[in-house]
C-alpha cells in the first residue's frame, strides 16, 4: 500500500515538473515574438510591427495583463504611425480599456498629436490637458507644450497660448522658434508690440521664420510711428521678388515715406504695392497713391484715382474729393472741379473742407454760369445762413447778388428774391429782370394769364431798368392781346412807345403795327389806320410781310367803311409789293372795283389774280366775281362760262349752288327755259331749305308760269314742303326767330326745347339746320357732348350748308378730345377737303397732324407737316408744334437725320416745352448712336442757355451720366447724377428716383470693382 502512494506522489511530482517546463517554453516564445515587434516598432518598420504585435495579442493567454497592455499599445501607434482608418479607434479603445496604465499619459500624447495633424485643435487642446508631463519625454513635453500653445492660438485663446508657448521659446529645443513666432504673433496681435518686435527680432537668422518675420518688423515700425527706421530697414525686402509679402511691406514703405512728406520715394513704393496688387487695391490704397501723385503734382495721375474713392460718404470720400477738385483746376477743368467740390461740400466729417468746398463750389458754378438749377444761388445761401461769421462772408454776400443778376432759372429765381425781407437796390434790380424773363418763358409757354402778373410784377420796379421796364409793356400788351383783352393791350403799347429806352429796341417798330391790330379788333377802323400807317412809314415802305400786311388792314379799315376807293389804293399797295396775301389783295382790289361800278376793271384785277396765282385759295372766288362782272356788263355766255367753271372746278365751294342759280338765271334771260328750268331743279333739289333753294324755287314758279302751266308747277311745289307755301315759310322763319332770341339771352336750356319745337313742327324748314346747330352747341355747353355729335353729323350728311364745315371742326374736336382718334381723323380729312376759309383749312390739317401723330401713322406725317409749314402767317407756336411731331415721327420711323433736322430747329427755343423736349432728344439720339462728345456738348448747350421746363433738363443730366459711364468715366457720371438730386426739386415726377437708382447702381459697380481681400 506504502509503494503504491509513493508510485502515485512520484508520477505527480514528475508531471508537475513536466507541465512547469511546457508552460516556461511556451512564455518564452512568446515575449520572443514581443520583443520582435517592439524591434520592428523601434526600427519604424511599422506594419511589420503591427502584424507581429497583432499576432502576439491574439496568442496571448489569459493572465498576461501587461503584455497584452504594452502590445495594444503599441498596436495603435503603429496604426497611427501607418495612418490607418482605425488608427483613432484602436488608441481610442486602449485609453478606454486601461486608464490605469503607464502608458497612458503617451496615449493620450499619441490621440493628441493626431488629432492635432488633422487640425481638430479643440479636440486636440481635450486629449493633450489629460497628459502628465511626467509620463513623457523630456522632448516629448516641449513638443506636447508647443501643441498646446498652437492650439490654444489656432481658437483665439491667446492668454492660455501665451502660458504654454511661454514655457517653450527661451529653452534650447526644436519647438523654441515656432513658440517665440506665435508668442510674439500673440503680442502683435494684442499691439503689445515691443514684445512682439523683441520676438521677432530673435528670428531674422532662423531659417523658418527668417522670411515671415521682416514684414512684420517693418509694420511695427510703421505702427510705432518708427518712420525712419521703416524706411532704413525695409526697402530692400520691399524690392525683393521672392518675399511673398513684399507688396505688403511695399505699402507700408510708401506711407511711411509719405508720412516723413517724401513724397517722390512714396510714390515709387505705392507704385511698386500697386503693380503686384492691382486686382485688390483697397479705397485707402487708391486714395494714397491718389494722394502721393498729387503732392508730386502730377494731377492727372491723382485724379485717375482720387476720382475712383466716392463710393461711400465717409471722411475718405470728402478729403479724395475736395483734393480732387484741386487738381482739376489744376489742370483747368473748371467744370470738373465744380463737381468734386460740390461732392465734397455734402459732407460733415472735416468742418474746415465742407466751407471751404461749399464755397469754391458756389464761386466756380457762378463764374461757369452753370446753374441748370439755381445752384449757385442756393449755394451761396446755404454758405451764408451756415458761415455767417466767415472772413469770406462779404465776399459771399457779392457773389450772391451777381448770381441773382445773371440767373437763368427765373422761376427759382423770382421765388428766392421774394423771400427777402429787406431788398437792397441789387437785389430790386435782380427780381425786375427775373421777373420779367420769368414773363416771356411763360408767354412762350402759351401762358397768357399768369404771364401779364410776371410782367406787372417786373414793373413794380420799372426804376431800375429802363430798357426791361419798356419790353414788359410791350409783352404783356402782347399777353393780353393773345388774351383778346385789346384794349389792354392797346393801352399798354401806347404806354410802351413813350417810355423812354423803347426807341431803340427792336420791339419800337413793331408795337405800331401791333396797336394797329389792337384798334382794328376793337373796330376803331381810322386809330386802327393811324397806327398802321405809322408802321409803315417807320419801315419807310419796306418790301416786307408786315407792311403788306398793314397795307391790307388799311384797305379793310376803309372796305368796311365803305370808303371804296380808300380800300382800292391800299390794296393796290399790298399787291404790289407781291410778298404777304398779294392774292388777298388783289382779290379785295377787283372786288372793290365792283362795288364803285368798275365791272370792265374789276375783271381785268381778279383775271391778273387768276394767272398770277393759280392756286391761290381765292380762285373760286376770283372765277364767280369775274362771273358776276360779266353779267353786270350783260355779256351773259362769258358770264356763263365762268359760272360754269366753278360748276366744274369747285363742286364743294359754297360758290356752288350760287353759280347754279345764277346760270339758271341767265338761261331764263336767254330765254332757253329749259336748261334755266333743269338748273333750277338741281339747287332745289340738291340744297333745299337754303337761300338758293329759294331763289331757283322762284325761277321755277317764272318759267311755269311763262309757259302758262302752272298746274304743273303747284304739282312740283307741292312734294317740296313748307319751301314753297308762302305762308308756311312765314311761319317757318317766326318760329325760328323766335327759338334763336331765346339762344341769344344765353339759356341752353329753354333754347334746346324752343329749337327743339321748331324742328318738330318744320322738320324740312328752311332754318333746321340753323336749329341743329344751336342745339349741338347748347348740348356741348351742357357737356351733353353725345347729344351734339348726333346734332352735327345730322348737319355733316345733309347738302353742303353754311354749318358745314364749323360742324366738321367741332365734332372733330370732340373726338379728339374723347382720344377717338380715327374718328377724329375721318371728319377732319373730309373738312380738308371742303375748307374754303384759310383758318377752317389749317384747323383741319393741325387736327389731322395731331390724330396722325398719335395713331402713329408715321408715313404720313411729312405730308401733313409739309401741308400746315406752307401756311402764309403761321404763328410760331403752331410751327413749333408740327415740327415737334413730325420730328418725332420720324424718330419711332428710325429716321434719325430726318429726326435731327426738326428738333433741331425746335429746340432753338428751350423755354417752350417741345423745345426743352428736343434738346433732350438730340442728346439721345446722338447717345444712342454713341456719339458721347456731341452727347455732352448738346446737354452742357441745354445748361448754359437754361430753361424753366426743369424735368426735360434734369433728364438730360441723367442721360449725361450715362454717357460718362459708357466711356468709364465713373466719378463724373455720379457727380452729374448728385448734382440732379441736390438740385431737383419735384419728388413726384419720377426725375429723383430714376436718378437715384441710376447713382446707386453706379456705386454698387464701383464697390464691386474694388473689393478685395482683407488680411
Amino acid at each position: 500500500m506504502k509503494r503504491l502512494l509513493f508510485l502515485v506522489y512520484l508520477f505527480v511530482f514528475f508531471f508537475q515538473i513536466a507541465l512547469t517546463a511546457q508552460e516556461s517554453s511556451r512564455f518564452n516564445s512568446l515575449n520572443i515574438a514581443y520583443e520582435k515587434g517592439l524591434d520592428l516598432y523601434q526600427k519604424e518598420m511599422y506594419a511589420d510591427a503591427q502584424k507581429t504585435f497583432e499576432q502576439y495579442i491574439a496568442s496571448l493567454p489569459k493572465g498576461y495583463y501587461q503584455q497584452r497592455v504594452s502590445a495594444e499599445f503599441y498596436r495603435a501607434m503603429c496604426a497611427i504611425f501607418l495612418n490607418n482608418d482605425d488608427a483613432e479607434y484602436l488608441i481610442g479603445q486602449f485609453i478606454q480599456s486601461y486608464p490605469e496604465s503607464q502608458l497612458i499619459d503617451q496615449a493620450y500624447f499619441a490621440m493628441g498629436k493626431m488629432q492635432y495633424q488633422q487640425k481638430k485643435y479643440s479636440q486636440t487642446v481635450y486629449w493633450l490637458s489629460k497628459v502628465d508631463k511626467n509620463g513623457l519625454e523630456k522632448d516629448r513635453r516641449f513638443e506636447w507644450q508647443f501643441m498646446l500653445g498652437y492650439c490654444y492660438f489656432m481658437t483665439n485663446d491667446y492668454e492660455s497660448a501665451n502660458r504654454w508657448l511661454f514655457q517653450v521659446k527661451d529653452i534650447d529645443n526644436k519647438f523654441a522658434a515656432p513658440a517665440t513666432y506665435y508668442y510674439s504673433h500673440i503680442a502683435y496681435i494684442q499691439k503689445k508690440y515691443a514684445t512682439a518686435l523683441k520676438g521677432f527680432e530673435k528670428l531674422q537668422n532662423n531659417e523658418l521664420f527668417a522670411p515671415l518675420v521682416p514684414y512684420y518688423i517693418t509694420h511695427i515700425y510703421y505702427l510705432q510711428g518708427e518712420y525712419k527706421k521703416v524706411t532704413s530697414y525695409s526697402p530692400p525686402l520691399a524690392r525683393d521678388d521672392k518675399n511673398k509679402r513684399a507688396h505688403e511691406i511695399a505699402k507700408i514703405v510708401g506711407d511711411a515715406f509719405f508720412k516723413l512728406k517724401q513724397y517722390d520715394s512714396s510714390l515709387t513704393y505705392l507704385r511698386i504695392y500697386e503693380e503686384k496688387n492691382k486686382q485688390q487695391l483697397s479705397r485707402e490704397d487708391i486714395y494714397l497713391l491718389g494722394f502721393a501723385y498729387y503732392k508730386n503734382t502730377k494731377y492727372s495721375e491723382a485724379a485717375k484715382y482720387l476720382e475712383r474713392i466716392s463710393t461711400v460718404d465717409d471722411s475718405l470720400s470728402q478729403n479724395a474729393n475736395y483734393h480732387l477738385a484741386d487738381c482739376y483746376l489744376k489742370l483747368g477743368d473748371k467744370n470738373k472741379a465744380r463737381q468734386a467740390f460740390g461732392l465734397a461740400s455734402r459732407l460733415d466729417f472735416d468742418k474746415i473742407i465742407k466751407e471751404d468746398a461749399l464755397f469754391n463750389f458756389a464761386k466756380l458754378t457762378y463764374e461757369q454760369l452753370y446753374a441748370p438749377f439755381n445752384e449757385a444761388i442756393d449755394a451761396f445761401k446755404a454758405y451764408i445762413k451756415e458761415y455767417p461769421n466767415s472772413p469770406r462772408i462779404d465776399e459771399a454776400y457779392n457773389y450772391l447778388t451777381l448770381a441773382y443778376l445773371s440767373s437763368r432759372n427765373y422761376k427759382e429765381a423770382v421765388e428766392s428774391l421774394e423771400k427777402i425781407t429787406k431788398k437792397d437796390a441789387t437785389i430790386n434790380t435782380a427780381l425786375q429782370r427775373a421777373a420779367y424773363f420769368r414773363g416771356l418763358e411763360l408767354f412762350q409757354n402759351l401762358n397768357y394769364t399768369d404771364a401779364i402778373q410776371m410782367f406787372t410784377k417786373s414793373l413794380e420796379y420799372a426804376g431800375y431798368n429802363q430798357q426791361i421796364a419798356a419790353q414788359a409793356l410791350f409783352w404783356r400788351a402782347e399777353s393780353h392781346y393773345r388774351l383778346s383783352n385789346y384794349e389792354n393791350a392797346a393801352n399798354d403799347l401806347e404806354r410802351f412807345i413813350v417810355t423812354p429806352g423803347s426807341f431803340g429796341l427792336e420791339e419800337y417798330l413793331i408795337a405800331h403795327y401791333n396797336l394797329g391790330y389792337a384798334y382794328f379788333k376793337m373796330k376803331q377802323y381810322d386809330t386802327a389806320i393811324t397806327w398802321f400807317r405809322k408802321y409803315n412809314s417807320l419801315l419807310n415802305d419796306s418790301r416786307v410781310n408786315t407792311v403788306a400786311d398793314a397795307y391790307n388792314r388799311i384797305g379793310d379799315c376803309f372796305f368796311i367803311q365803305r370808303r371804296y376807293w380808300a380800300a382800292i389804293d391800299y390794296y393796290e399797295k399790298a399787291a404790289n409789293l407781291d410778298v404777304l396775301d398779294a392774292d388777298y389783295a388783289l382779290f379785295q382790289r377787283g372786288f372793290s372795283l365792283g362795288l364803285v361800278s368798275r365791272p370792265e376793271k374789276k375783271i381785268e384785277t381778279l383775271k391778273g389774280l387768276l394767272s398770277k396765282y393759280p392756286t391761290s385759295s381765292y380762285t373760286d372766288d376770283a372765277i364767280f366775281e369775274i362771273a358776276e362782272a360779266y353779267n353786270i356788263l350783260e355779256n351773259t355766255s362769258q358770264a356763263i362760262d365762268f359760272y360754269k367753271r366753278v360748276e366744274s372746278e369747285f363742286p364743294n365751294s359754297s360758290y356752288y349752288p350760287k353759280a347754279l342759280v345764277q346760270i339758271g338765271l341767265l338761261y331764263y334771260n336767254s330765254s332757253d327755259l329749259e336748261n334755266s328750268l333743269a338748273y333750277y331743279k338741281r339747287v332745289v333739289e340738291n340744297y333745299p331749305n337754303t337761300p338758293e333753294a329759294k331763289n331757283a324755287l322762284i325761277g321755277i314758279r317764272n318759267i311755269y308760269i311763262d309757259k302758262g302751266d302752272a298746274a304743273t308747277y303747284f304739282n312740283y311745289a307741292s312734294k317740296l314742303g313748307s319751301i314753297a307755301n308762302i305762308s308756311a315759310s312765314e311761319k317757318d322763319s317766326l318760329s325760328y326767330m323766335a327759338a334763336e332770341k331765346v339762344y341769344l339771352t344765353g339759356s341752353c336750356e329753354k333754347s334746346i326745347l324752343a329749337f327743339e319745337d321748331y324742328l318738330s313742327e318744320n322738320p324740312q324748314g328752311s332754318f333746321a339746320v340753323n336749329a341743329m346747330y344751336y342745339i349741338a352747341d347748347c348740348n356741348i355747353r351742357n357737356n351733353n357732348v353725345d347729344k351734339a355729335v348726333e346734332y352735327f353729323e345730322n348737319i355733316i350728311n345733309r347738302p353742303r350748308n353754311s354749318f358745314t364745315e364749323q360742324s366738321l371742326l367741332r365734332i372733330s374736336n370732340i373726338y379728339l378730345n374723347q382720344k377717338q382718334y380715327e374718328k377724329a381723323y375721318t371728319y377732319l380729312d373730309n373738312l380738308e377737303s371742303i375748307a374754303e376759309v384759310k383758318s377752317m383749312l389749317l384747323d383741319a390739317r393741325l387736327g389731322k397732324l395731331r390724330c396722325a401723330f398719335e395713331l402713329q401713322r408715321d408715313d404720313q406725317m411729312p405730308v401733313i407737316a409739309a401741308s400746315i409749314l406752307s401756311t402764309e402767317k403761321l404763328s410760331p407756336e403752331l410751327e413749333r408744334e408740327t415740327r415737334f411731331k413730325l420730328a418725332k415721327a420720324n424718330y419711332r420711323s428710325k429716321k434719325y437725320d430726318d429726326a435731327l433736322i426738326e428738333f433741331s430747329k425746335v429746340a432753338q427755343n428751350l423755354k417752350t416745352i417741345e423745345g426743352a423736349e428736343s434738346k433732350y432728344m438730340k442728346a439721345l439720339i446722338y447717345y444712342e448712336r454713341g456719339e458721347y462728345n456731341r452727347t455732352e456738348n448738346e446737354v452742357f448747350s441745354f445748361a448754359e442757355n437754361n430753361t424753366p421746363h426743369q424735368y426735360w433738363l434734369a433728364k438730360s443730366f441723367i442721360l449725361l451720366a450715362d454717357s460718362y459711364a459708357a466711356q468709364n468715366d465713373f466719378f463724373q457720371a455720379k457727380a452729374t447724377l448728385q448734382s440732379v438730386l441736390d438740385g431737383y426739386s419735384n419728388t413726384t415726377d419720377g426725375i429723383i428716383d430714376e436718378a437715384t437708382t441710376k447713382l446707386n447702381q453706379l456705386v454698387k459697380s464701383e464697390k464691386e470693382r474694388q473689393s478685395v481681400k482683407q488680411d
